[in-house]
C-alpha cells in the first residue's frame, strides 16, 4: 500500500479507539501528528472523516473541558459519542511548548465501535490505544502509541 502525503495546513479529523472501546476524534490543527496507518491509501482519505462523522446521529449530551470562543464543532463531535482532542494550543496549555492532543469535549454515554458505521469501524480500529482510556482526561501525545506522520518539524 502507498502512503499518502501528510495532509499539512488542514485541520482534519481522524479517530480512534481506547482500550475500552470507546471512540476518540483527534483534531489535527493543520500540524497534529496522524497514525502513518491512517495516511495509506485504503479508500477513504484522512481529510473526508470529519464528514462521515457528521451524519451520525447526537447520541449524548457531552460537556466542554475547556473554556474557548467557539466550542460547536467539538460540542458537535462530543455529543455523536466521541471523545474529542485537538492539537495543543500552546498559549492555552502553557507557556513552554507541548507537543500533545489536548481532551477539549467528553460525551456523557461514549459511543463504541459496535455503534460506528463500518466504514467508520474500520477507521477507528486502525489506531487501537490499548494502554490508554480517553475517558482519563489527559494530554496525549499520540507519538508514544503509534508511528505518526505530522506537519511540524519535529519527525
Amino acid at each position: 500500500m502507498t502512503e499518502r502525503p501528510y495532509p499539512g495546513g488542514i485541520d482534519c479529523l481522524w479517530l480512534a479507539t481506547d482500550r475500552n472501546g470507546h471512540c476518540g476524534a483527534f483534531v489535527t490543527g493543520g500540524e497534529g501528528p496522524v497514525p502513518v496507518q491512517l495516511l495509506l491509501d485504503v479508500g477513504i482519505q484522512v481529510e473526508d472523516i470529519g464528514a462521515l462523522v457528521c451524519y451520525l446521529p447526537v447520541s449524548t449530551s457531552a460537556r466542554m473541558l475547556v473554556s474557548m470562543k467557539r466550542p460547536d464543532d467539538f460540542m458537535d463531535l462530543a455529543t455523536r459519542g466521541f471523545f474529542v482532542y485537538d492539537w495543543s494550543d500552546v498559549h492555552r496549555v502553557s507557556s513552554k511548548c507541548i507537543h500533545a492532543y489536548e481532551p477539549i469535549a467528553v460525551p456523557v454515554n461514549p459511543i463504541t465501535l459496535d455503534k460506528l458505521p463500518d466504514a467508520l469501524v474500520e477507521i477507528a480500529k486502525t489506531a487501537k490505544f490499548s494502554d490508554v482510556e480517553f475517558a482519563d482526561s489527559q494530554l496525549l501525545d499520540v507519538r508514544e502509541h503509534a508511528s505518526c506522520r505530522d506537519g511540524t518539524k519535529l519527525d
